[in-house]
């Protein structure tokens, strides 16, 4: 049995917002991190921001539902980034509440992750 991917770490600001295909299928899982400022149960949809950027990012919350936690908590979702004619939207699969977490500590150890990843391939 397969597992699925864990999902590439991006910020909410970096998603692209095209809703070109082609940049959406180089990056199918993602993990993201932000506020929830939106949540509509009926409609199965939530929206989480990116505090420091000032973006933001639908999730399609169908596979999560109920979806414990309040609006203003620190959320993380892992899934299938999808184009759609709003702009970009994830299919979360799995997302929990982080509250307590560091957000500018976190970003900063994904930066640091990052370029020795890159250090690596060069």
């Amino acid at each position: 049995m397969d597992l699925p991917e864990c999902g590439r770490v991006m910020s909410i600001s970096s998603i692209p917002l095209e809703e070109s295909v082609s940049l959406t299928s180089r990056v199918r899982n993602i993990r993201v991190t932000g506020r929830l400022t939106h949540h509509n149960c009926v409609k199965r949809q939530a929206t989480l921001s990116d505090p420091q950027s000032n973006s933001s990012v639908c999730i399609d919350t169908t596979l999560v539902e109920p979806l414990e936690g309040t609006v203003g908590s620190l959320f993380q979702a892992i899934g299938e980034l999808e184009p759609s004619k709003n702009g970009p939207v994830i299919k979360a699969s799995i997302m929990r509440c982080v509250d307590g977490l560091d957000l500018p500590m976190y970003n900063r150890a994904l930066e640091i992750q990052q370029q020795y990843l890159q250090s690596r391939i060069s």
